[in-house]
Parts: structure tokens; C-alpha cells; sequence
């Protein structure tokens, strides 16, 4: 079907109305130069702006009323065009907060483990003992037995007995070996013994598992030894655990028996460390009491005995007697009978002479001028012993 006018019926109207449309745009050409050219608005009466404001006023209306539809259409364009932009971008913003929630629950999970290596590797003993770290990959619970495995074993130097600890506090000890993974016996185990003391009065005690979460204190002596929020230690005896190891506070139960609410139940029981701890012989540090030197090269060296003092007061002594047995010039004498040597500057000892028997008659006989010979004890009388 052929479309348009093939026949050309209207071929005679196409000139008239070319000419009619130009005639009326010249026209309206005209027509507006015109009232460009005689608008003389200065020259304008008041009278003629009050009509022409009137005017404008009636003609607002048809205005207004026109261009609502347009202004609402175009208002409704762009409220859609805001709205598709919005969900669009809700989109995309909604795909970038699901990839960002990934990287902050890995954030928090890295966030925590590095927070609980960090307070595993800031918890030592005293005196400091080797410990390895691990993961408690594996659970055996029940109405009595509580244990766990770690992923660390006799190849990193783990051995049977090696206490374990959190970042909290005592967890258990280790009861069976193998190259990569050990076992633990939990503290609320009931074959699990722990020799603990109270801080607060150093009374000692035993704690002893029953299978729940509060191991039971027995054997506290004492009327006041025990408190309730009092902190509970290892004592270190037996020498299973090290001394001072945290355990947990002091409460009693409903039954009124006095239970340990342990430091390890504050989180879960995930990394631990092993204390490579035998015996307290290990404690000591072997290396530096074998390098402390000996006494004598610590002390000064023993004072010699005064042997020229000792000459030379023995010599003196001797010039002396000589010189009293001569009738006359004793001083010359001992003068000439003392060795030349310089004399001594140090006081003269007083010579050590052994002291003569007490007789009543040598205390009740006049005094005598000595004779400064060397002394003879004289004999003992004959009624006195």
C-alpha cells in the first residue's frame, strides 16, 4: 500500500501557502520593529502603567495555569531522575559494605588472636621457665572427664607433667605425648589434683575437680584462712606445678564448701602455652653460679705477722739486761749493745712472759727494784701446791 499523494491533488495549494506563511511572519516582523521603535515609556502617562500592571495581572493567570503542567512535569522528570541515581547508587554502596563487612570480621578475628598472643607471650613465671605455644584443636567432655589436644608434642620439646596455662590463668597439664600432639588433663577434670595456696593468708590447700566448672578446695586449715574474692596460686608443692602460677578466686557454693572460680573461664580455651617446667632443679640458673669466682679471689689477702717488730723488741730486751748487770754507765752500755739498725716507729709490743704461780708470800713482800734479767719461775713452796 503505497503511502503519501501520489496523485498530487494538493500541488496547486503548495505555492499560496508558502506565500501566506511568509506574509504573516513579515508581518509580525513588521509589527514588532514597530513597537520597539514607538515604545516611549518616559513619555507615558501614569494612568497608562496602572492599565498596563492591570493587564499583566489578568494575563498572569492564563500564564500560571500553562505553565503548572510544566513546571510539575518537569519537577516529576527530575524527582525520578534523582531516585534512579539514588537506588543506583544505594547499590553500589550497599555491594562495597558487604565486601568492607568481610575485611572487618577478619580485622576483629586477627584483632583478637593477636591480643591473646600477646598476652601469652607477656605472661612469665619467676623465675622465667621455657614455654612453647599452642592450639586447642579438639575437645573431650563428659558428666567427669574433661581433656583437651594441642597441636604441639614431644618435638618441640614437650614432655609428660608440663603445666598449661592462658593468658588468664592455669588451665591443666599435659598426661600424654606424641610428635605434634599432646593431651591435656583440664583442672576440672576429677582425677585432676592441684596443690594451691591462698594469697592473702598463704594458707595451703588442695584443689580437686568434680567434673563442672568450680573445682572444690580440701584440706584448708584454719578458721580464717579462707575468704571469699581471696586469689588462689600455685604453691609449687610437689613440684608438679611452679610456684605463684594464677588460678582463680575463692567463693562458696551453695553446699558450703569453699570452690575456686577458675581464670580460665573468663574465654575460650583456644591458644595456651606449655611451661617446659620438670622440677624446681631447673630453676636456678647453673651457668651463673659456676661462673661466681672463687672466696680467696673475692677477700683480701691475710695480714702477715710483724717479724722485724718481733726482732727488734727481742733485741732491745737483750741490749737491756746486758746493760743493767754493769756496776755504772747502764745507759752507755745499752746503747752499745743494741744492734744498729733504725728504730722502729711503731709501739714495742709488751713481751708475752708466762705468768708465775700467785703465792701469798711473793704478793705480801716489799716491792724490789727488778733486776731486768730473763725471768725464771721461781719454785713453788713446799706447803702449797
Amino acid at each position: 500500500m503505497a503511502y503519501g499523494d501520489n496523485n498530487k491533488h494538493f500541488e496547486h495549494l503548495k505555492l499560496p501557502m508558502t506565500w501566506a506563511v511568509m506574509g504573516i511572519v513579515g508581518v509580525v516582523c513588521v509589527g514588532a520593529a514597530l513597537l520597539f521603535l514607538g515604545d516611549h515609556r518616559e513619555e507615558v502617562e501614569p494612568a497608562s502603567f496602572a492599565n498596563r500592571a492591570g493587564f499583566d495581572g489578568v494575563a498572569s493567570l492564563p500564564d500560571k495555569a500553562l505553565s503548572l503542567p510544566v513546571h510539575a512535569v518537569g519537577d516529576g522528570t527530575n524527582w525520578l531522575d534523582d531516585y534512579l541515581f539514588a537506588v543506583r547508587e544505594n547499590r553500589v554502596l550497599k555491594r562495597k559494605v558487604a565486601e568492607l563487612s568481610q575485611y572487618r570480621d577478619l580485622y576483629t578475628e586477627e584483632k583478637d588472636i593477636n591480643a591473646r598472643y600477646e598476652k601469652l607471650l607477656n605472661l612469665r613465671t619467676e623465675p622465667a621457665v621455657e614455654a612453647v605455644t599452642a592450639r586447642s584443636v579438639a575437645v573431650s567432655r563428659g558428666p567427669f572427664a574433661n581433656n583437651r589436644l594441642i597441636n604441639a608434642g614431644s618435638s618441640k620439646k614437650i614432655t609428660f607433667g608440663n603445666p598449661v596455662i592462658t593468658e588468664h590463668g592455669l588451665v591443666g597439664r599435659v598426661i600424654g605425648v606424641s610428635p605434634d600432639v599432646s593431651r591435656v588433663l583440664m583442672v576440672t577434670d576429677v582425677t585432676s589434683n592441684v596443690p594451691v595456696m591462698i594469697l592473702r593468708s598463704d594458707a595451703r590447700a588442695m584443689m580437686r575437680g568434680d567434673g563442672g566448672g568450680y573445682p572444690k578446695l580440701d584440706f584448708v586449715r584454719g578458721k580464717e584462712s579462707v575468704k571469699v574474692g581471696d586469689q588462689i596460686l600455685s604453691s609449687g608443692d610437689g613440684g608438679i606445678f611452679p610456684r605463684g602460677l594464677p588460678v582463680g578466686e575463692a567463693v562458696k557454693g551453695v553446699d558450703g564448701v569453699w570452690r575456686v572460680r577458675l581464670y580460665s573461664n573468663r574465654s575460650a580455651i583456644d591458644f595456651v602455652k606449655v611451661l617446659l617446667f620438670k622440677d624446681f632443679s631447673q630453676l636456678p640458673n647453673a651457668d651463673t653460679l659456676l661462673r661466681t669466682p672463687a672466696v680467696s679471689d673475692v677477700l683480701p689477702p691475710p695480714a702477715l705477722p710483724p717479724v722485724q717488730a718481733a726482732q727488734s723488741s727481742a733485741s732491745s730486751s737483750s741490749a737491756s739486761s746486758g746493760a743493767a748487770s754493769s756496776a755504772t754507765g747502764s745507759s752507755a752500755g745499752a746503747a752499745s749493745a743494741s744492734p744498729v739498725k733504725p728504730p722502729v716507729v711503731k709501739p714495742k709490743p709488751k713481751p708475752v712472759m708466762p705468768r708465775p704461780a700467785a703465792t701469798s708470800a711473793s704478793s705480801a713482800a716489799p716491792a724490789v727494784e727488778p733486776d731486768l734479767k730473763p725471768f725464771v719461775p721461781p719454785a713453788a713452796p713446799t706447803g702449797q701446791n
